[in-house]
């Protein structure tokens, strides 16, 4: 077991903290922090120590070193910048036992205004100054002067001020210090005080922030809450005759409060939540000096957010799948949709056509060439026309023998609807020669690009596996709208309900009321 010792010691149990700031130059007399400490002084061993870099050290108590302690009391004589730092008194109070204090002092090389002792701006006429160093001038038996913006106020040497709030003049930082002697040498101790100026103050009834009367506070069972309550209680007010507090079932509650800016802040907290702390009423009570005002609270367990994810899931999977429903669907909804008559009219867009179909005829092997006259010849004009009552305009059917070709392909699609161009299999594999278009192409194409008059069905025959060798406005419009494939293989490659024709019908502008078929969607 430890005793008391001029080593620094571990077992001593740190009882406060404080902090003194001093100016360099000046003395200071620093008895032991706690006043029981003070009044023992010389009954009972008091050490003290600087704690630095090298760890704690202990402090000479030979009096002739500037920095020492004599019966408890830590003298600087004076001070110097490298004094700052944090100093431990170790109090023994038994030969076994001690407590220990730490003071942290800040020395500046001149004044600051972090060392105001303490800011005065209270409403009332006249103030009167407490010198701060009064009690060690009195242990030393110094003399008091007083100094108002660091000059001199002469014939003024009592330990308390008195200070004219009304005036003017009287705003500014007053000076006690304290001139005392130790060893034949004198030394200055001071501190200031700020006298500013009076602010003016509205009150105000207690006017509640929070909480709102008679609401309900969210809590989670085995868990912590604070109750919170800020009333404000107006301008520049201070806390004199007002209070706020919690209450529950009429008894008061511990709870903590602080002021500011007019408000005063009082919390209330439970550490854990049980089953009887939902049963209560909880009010917050604001008293001024003429007024009182209350609202209360009830506390409620908060609902698990695990039905509310899953409704917001199964919300969420349900729109996702509705969207995919709708989307894979859109073709047969709109299909469905033209099959009534109310949604056929007469057309009075001055077009004759429903659409212009362009196809390649040069170029072509026998086997290919004979494809593309089938598709274009035998299966469009059986399914668009003759089974969903559309109405083509096929070049080398429609046209008469002798007809300028250039005039006649630009008149004709200014008559059609839509522009069906017909893409033959296989083109891809001209190695490397790149395809030129016939004159109806290019009228198409511009139509489609640059005017954009025209909307493009591109379908494709069979396989093709690239487009490089194709006129760039060609690749382009194929980039942007991609072809639709027809594969003449499949059993229903000329039933109007297959998923192609789908598809090409719904690109189709509605049939008119008097083409229209009876055609299943």
């Amino acid at each position: 077991m430890a005793c008391a010792s001029m080593n620094y010691s571990t077992q001593c149990e740190c009882q406060m903290t404080e902090t003194v700031q001093v100016i360099q130059g000046e003395g200071l007399r620093l008895p032991c922090p706690h006043s029981e400490c003070r009044n023992e002084a010389t009954n009972s061993p008091i050490f003290w120590f600087k704690e630095g870099s090298e760890g704690i050290q202990p402090i000479s108590m030979e009096e002739n070193e500037r920095v020492h302690y004599h019966e408890g009391v830590l003298y600087f004589l004076p001070f110097n910048l490298n004094d700052t730092g944090v100093y431990i008194t170790q109090w023994w109070y038994h030969a076994h036992a001690c407590d220990e204090f730490k003071t942290k002092i800040v020395v500046f090389e001149k004044f600051h205004l972090s060392q105001v002792y303490a800011n005065l701006s209270e409403k009332t006429e006249i103030l009167f100054l407490d010198c701060p160093v009064w009690n060690n001038c009195k242990k030393t038996k110094g003399e008091i002067s007083w100094y108002k913006d660091f000059h001199l106020i002469p014939h003024k040497s009592n330990e308390r001020f008195k200070v004219n709030h009304n005036l003017e003049k009287s705003i500014g930082i007053y000076t006690c210090m304290c001139t005392w002697e130790y060893h034949a040498q004198l030394y200055n101790t001071s501190r200031s005080i700020q006298v500013l100026r009076q602010e003016k103050s509205v009150a105000f009834p207690p006017t509640f922030q929070h909480p709102i009367n008679n609401s309900v506070q969210l809590v989670d069972l085995g868990k912590e809450v604070k109750l919170n309550c800020l009333v404000f209680f107006g301008i520049n007010i201070k806390t004199n005759g007002r209070r706020v507090f919690w209450q529950r079932n009429g008894s008061n509650l511990n709870t903590n409060y602080r002021m500011e800016n007019g408000s005063m802040l009082s919390s209330f907290t439970i550490s854990q939540v049980s089953e009887a702390d939902l049963r209560y009423k909880y009010c917050c009570e604001a008293r001024s000096l003429y007024e009182v005002g209350v609202v209360c609270i009830t506390l409620k367990t908060r609902e698990s957010l695990i039905p509310m994810i899953l409704t917001f899931s199964y919300m969420v999977l349900f729109l996702l799948l509705a969207a995919w429903i709708v989307n894979f669907f859109t073709v047969d909804l709109v299909l469905f949709f033209r099959s009534f008559r109310i949604m056929q009219r007469k057309r009075e867009d001055g077009k004759v056509y429903d659409a212009y179909v362009i196809f390649q005829k040069d170029n072509l092997d026998e086997i290919t060439g004979r494809k593309v006259a089938y598709f274009v010849n035998k299966v469009l004009p059986a399914v668009l026309e003759k089974a969903c009552g559309f109405k083509l305009y096929i070049q080398g059917r429609d046209d008469l023998p002798g007809e300028d070709c250039t005039e006649l392909i630009e008149k004709k699609m200014q008559l059609s609807r839509r522009l069906i161009a017909v893409l033959p299999p296989g083109v891809s594999h001209h190695q490397g020669v790149t395809t030129s278009l016939c004159y109806d192409w290019e009228v198409g194409l511009h139509q489609v690009l640059v005017e954009q008059e025209l909307k493009v069905i591109l379908i494709q025959l069979g396989d093709m596996m690239e487009y490089s060798h194709l006129p760039l406005g060609l690749q382009h419009l194929l980039q942007k709208t991609p072809p639709l494939r027809w594969d003449e293989c499949k059993g229903k490659a000329t039933c109007p309900s297959s998923r192609f024709w789908k598809q090409v019908r719904y690109m189709m502008p509605v049939p008119s009321v008097s083409s229209s078929r009876d055609v299943d969607f």
